[in-house]
Formats: structure tokens, C-alpha cells, sequence
């Protein structure tokens, strides 16, 4: 309640028109410190010409977000009205927007991995049976994983049983070569 007694007249006026029957009129008026006949010339007053053309414009904006499915915010819709001749600022459209409640939905967005597929395709099944192990220690497989530190290229490699998930033997050297994963540890 204390925003509405800081807020406007007008913002006073709405509230009143809103919970002033409940509350009643005189008490309210009082209370949020406005006169009666001000509340009263108020609700009898003409909209104004920006009312009006809020009022307009909260059409066109249901239409263009009806239009396209609810996929579209105010920076979209604003866009679309100045392609229609709308002089209108991109606050004022998200205001209306707020006001009728209307709230872009947010589509899915998918990034793309380059060359994915390509690496998944041209990886061979070395293990073409695909039975799993029975015991430790009888099958190992391994992978290198290349890491960029302070612009230097660091390869990991790494030899896990197949079987107990352990890892059997890890290593980073700073090339790639059979030489040096001759000196990994087992």
C-alpha cells in the first residue's frame, strides 16, 4: 500500500477505482490523501489522445505477436511497427506489452559442433564383438585428449580397465609420439 500512496494522482485514482468499493470511496480517498470530486472528475474524464492511441496500439501489438505465434518480444514487435509507419519508441511497446500481460516465447536454441559427425563416422569399432569383460585386467582401453595451456598443445593420455572402470595409467607430454608413451608408467 505504501507504493500507492507514493505514486501519482492518477496511480492513487486506479487504485481507488480498483478496491474503492470494497474499502469505500470516502475512506479511501482520505486515506491516500486526493478529493473526492478530483476521484470523481477523474473517472469522468475523456481518455486522452495518448490513451487512445495506447489503446490502438495494444491492437496491432496482440496482432503482430498473434502472427507470429508468440515468438516475438518488444525489440521484434517495435521493428515491426516502424516497417507498418508506427512513430513509436521501443519503451513504450514494452510497456504495452507488459501491460497486456503478452510475454515472448522462448524458442529452443541448438548449438552446432562442427565436424561431430565426421569424428563419430570415422572412429572403427575395434572391438567389434562388444562383449563385456569378465574379469579385471583383461581388456584396457585408452584415449589422448589434447589440452591447450598458455598457447602450448599438452597431450593426455589415459589407460583405464575396460572391466573395474580403474584407471590403469595417465600421462601429459608436451608431443605426440610412440617414443614418448613408451615412458607412461603402467
Amino acid at each position: 500500500m505504501a507504493t500507492v500512496s507514493c505514486g501519482g494522482t492518477s496511480a492513487r485514482y486506479r487504485f481507488i477505482e480498483k478496491f474503492g468499493r470494497e474499502l469505500g470511496i470516502k475512506r479511501t480517498c482520505e486515506w491516500l490523501g486526493v478529493s473526492r470530486s478530483g476521484y470523481y472528475a477523474w473517472l469522468n474524464r475523456e481518455p486522452s489522445e495518448r490513451d487512445r492511441s495506447d489503446k490502438e496500439l495494444r491492437l496491432y501489438i496482440k496482432r503482430i505477436s498473434d502472427e507470429n505465434e508468440g515468438r516475438y518480444g518488444s525489440p521484434r514487435i517495435w521493428k515491426a511497427l516502424l516497417k507498418q509507419g508506427f512513430q513509436v519508441s521501443r519503451k513504450r511497446v514494452a510497456r504495452l506489452m507488459q501491460e497486456m500481460g503478452l510475454i515472448a516465447r522462448v524458442t529452443k536454441v541448438t548449438y552446432r559442433a562442427p565436424g561431430l559427425r565426421r569424428f563419430l563416422a570415422s572412429g572403427e569399432n575395434l572391438r567389434p564383438d562388444g562383449a563385456v569383460p569378465v574379469a579385471k585386467d583383461k581388456v584396457w582401453v585408452a584415449d589422448v585428449t589434447y589440452l591447450k595451456v598458455k598457447k602450448q598443445w599438452h597431450y593426455l593420455s589415459v589407460i583405464m580397465d575396460f572391466y573395474s572402470r580403474r584407471i590403469v595409467s595417465e600421462g601429459v607430454q608436451n608431443s605426440v609420439s610412440a617414443k614418448s608413451q613408451v615412458n607412461m608408467s603402467v
